[in-house]
C-alpha cells in the first residue's frame, strides 16, 4: 500500500513538472510571430538626398517614419563630389532618390537610367525657374585665350542655387512632401502638418531677410569665391560681386582681386564675403589689402560634420548667413 501511495507521489510530481515546463516553454509559432512583426517594425523606408537643405527637408517632413541619408558626406566641398559605386548602389538600394537637378548634378542622368523602377526620383527644383548668372568676368588667362565661357559643370550657364531664393525652397518642399505622399510612408495629416511647419519657418525667414536687408546702408555684397548667392542678391535688391565665376571650376585671376579690392573701397564696405568649406586665401588676401574682416556667407550646399552632429538645420543657417549679412552691409 505504501509502495503504491509512493508510486503515484511520484506520478503527480512528475506530471506538475511536466506541466510547468509546458507552460513555460516558448510558443514556436509565437516567437516566429512576434519575430516577423519586430522585423517589420525596425524596417523603415530608405531615403536618398544628394544636398543637405533637400536632406533637413525630407527628414522633417518623414520624422521618424523612415531613414534619410545625405550622400554627399557632411564636410566635403559640393561642386568637386563625384559618386563612388557605393554610392550608386545606395542609390539603387533606395525607396526614394532626392537630388537637386541636372543643372548641380549632371552626374545623377547616368545613374537614374540604370536604376530599379521600384526607386522613386524627386528632382527638386520641378517647377522652378532657374535664373541665368549675370557674371561678368570676362579676362584672358596666363595663355593669352580668351576665358573659358562662364559655366557650371552642367555645361549650363543656369545658376542652380536656386533653395537660396525661400519662394523656391518652398516650391521644392511642396514637391518633395506631394511625392511621400503618394508612397504612404507618413500619415498624410501627421505630412502635411510637418510641411506647413516647414512652410511657415521659410516664410517666417523670407520675412525676416526683406525687413532687414530693406535698412542697410551697403546694398553690395563683396564675396570672394565663386558666384553662389545671386537668388538671395537679386530677390533682395542687391548688388553682387564676386572674384570668381559660376562654375567652381574657375580660378582667380590678380584682375579679378584687384576688382574686388577696388569695390570694397569705392564702397566703403565692412567686410568681405567667404564660402563655407573652401579655404579662404583669398578672402584673407583682400582682407589685408582692406584692412576689412572676413565674414562666411553659408550656401548651405553642405554642412560641417560638427554641425550635420548638432542637427543644424537649413533656416539655422540661413539666420546666421542674415547675421553676417547685416553686420557686413551696416543693416540698422
Amino acid at each position: 500500500m505504501k509502495a503504491s501511495r509512493l508510486l503515484l507521489i511520484i506520478v503527480l510530481l512528475a506530471l506538475g513538472v511536466a506541466a510547468i515546463v509546458f507552460a513555460t516553454r516558448p510558443n514556436s509559432q509565437n516567437n516566429t510571430a512576434n519575430t516577423q512583426e519586430a522585423k517589420q517594425e525596425i524596417i523603415k523606408p530608405i531615403i536618398v538626398t544628394t544636398l543637405f537643405p533637400f536632406y533637413d527637408i525630407t527628414s522633417q517632413l518623414v520624422g521618424e517614419n523612415a531613414e534619410v541619408s545625405l550622400l554627399l558626406p557632411p564636410g566635403v566641398e559640393p561642386h568637386a563630389f563625384e559618386p563612388t559605386p557605393q554610392d550608386i548602389i545606395k542609390i539603387q538600394e533606395a525607396d526614394v532618390f532626392i537630388y537637386s537637378g541636372d543643372v548641380m548634378e549632371p552626374w545623377v542622368a547616368s545613374i537614374v537610367a540604370n536604376i530599379p523602377e521600384s526607386v522613386k526620383v524627386i528632382n527638386a527644383s520641378d517647377g522652378i525657374n532657374l535664373i541665368e548668372s549675370t557674371d561678368d568676368h570676362s579676362h584672358d588667362d596666363e595663355h593669352g585665350h580668351e576665358d573659358e565661357k562662364k559655366e557650371n559643370k552642367s555645361g549650363s550657364n543656369l545658376d542652380p542655387h536656386f533653395w537660396l531664393d525661400f519662394n523656391n525652397t518652398i516650391i521644392a518642399t511642396n514637391t518633395i512632401s506631394k511625392a511621400i505622399s503618394e508612397l504612404n510612408i507618413v500619415d498624410n495629416n501627421n505630412l502635411d502638418q510637418n510641411k506647413n511647419n516647414i512652410v511657415t519657418a521659410l516664410e517666417q525667414l523670407d520675412t525676416d531677410y526683406s525687413n532687414t536687408l530693406s535698412k542697410c546702408t551697403n546694398k553690395t555684397i563683396l564675396q570672394a569665391g565663386h558666384r553662389t548667392f545671386e537668388y538671395l542678391a537679386r530677390k533682395y535688391n542687391l548688388e553682387y560681386v564676386t572674384t570668381e565665376e559660376l562654375s567652381p571650376n574657375s580660378d582667380t585671376s590678380a584682375q579679378d582681386i584687384a576688382k574686388l579690392v577696388q569695390k570694397v573701397r569705392e564702397t566703403k564696405a565692412k567686410a568681405i564675403f567667404s564660402e563655407e568649406l573652401v579655404e579662404p586665401r583669398i578672402a584673407n588676401t583682400i582682407s589685408s589689402e582692406t584692412g576689412v574682416p572676413v565674414l562666411e556667407l553659408n550656401g548651405a550646399h553642405n554642412i560641417s560634420s560638427e554641425q550635420f552632429q548638432a542637427k543644424t538645420s537649413f533656416v539655422d543657417i540661413m539666420r546666421k548667413n542674415l547675421e553676417n549679412l547685416s553686420i557686413g552691409l551696416e543693416c540698422k
